[in-house]
């Protein structure tokens, strides 16, 4: 019986420290990772596309149990980049992003379910002082170098938000000149 028990609790220790040790400590490759979004424009005649430049993802993720993992991310707004100067001047200013007074947009996650490649990721989205939960859709890649056999994570996520929850309700004369729904389009790739 002592012995049995010894093999049970032995099987139990070592199925831990394999999940508890299955965490991997996600490194971006910031050159090759996006944090994009669109907005309609023109009551979606058109949009516009843009990016941050200026970001850390903090991320512990676990292959064996994708639920154990955690994503937290941090965007300056200053580095908010549609490709116009004046757009991104404005888009700095109070009647959006109002840089000058909330300098960071943060996502915490509290929870990651899914399996294989495709996951839904809840958590706390914050920007101009309003937290709100939110709820993105992650697809996981992999791709194995045949030179050296490390592997390379590809995360493309996708969600969208109405700007007006968090207190950016700007209006152009036009009416619907901009949407107010703002869809994500995140890659982060791993190194």
């Amino acid at each position: 019986m002592l012995k049995k028990f010894t093999v049970l609790s032995v099987s139990i220790v070592l199925v831990c420290f394999s999940l508890v040790y299955a965490i991997e400590k996600i490194s971006i490759d910031k050159n090759h990772s996006t944090m994009g979004f669109n907005v309609p424009i023109m009551g979606g005649l058109s949009k516009v596309t843009g990016k941050f430049t200026d970001f850390t993802v903090d991320a512990d993720w676990n292959d064996a149990d994708p639920s154990t993992s955690t994503i937290s991310v941090t965007i300056q707004a200053a580095s908010v980049n549609t490709g116009i100067e004046k757009r991104d001047n404005h888009l700095r200013s109070a009647d959006f992003f109002d840089v000058e007074n909330y300098p960071t947009i943060t996502f915490e996650s509290s929870s990651i379910e899914g399996t294989g490649s495709d996951y839904v990721v809840k958590g706390t989205f914050t920007m101009r002082g309003v937290s709100k939960e939110m709820t993105l859709y992650m697809t996981k890649e992999e791709v194995t170098s045949p030179e050296d056999q490390s592997t390379t994570k590809s995360f493309k996520v996708t969600g969208s938000l109405n700007r007006t929850d968090y207190g950016v309700s700007w209006k152009h004369q036009v009416p619907d000149f901009v949407g107010d729904v703002i869809e994500m389009d995140i890659v982060v790739l791993t190194r």
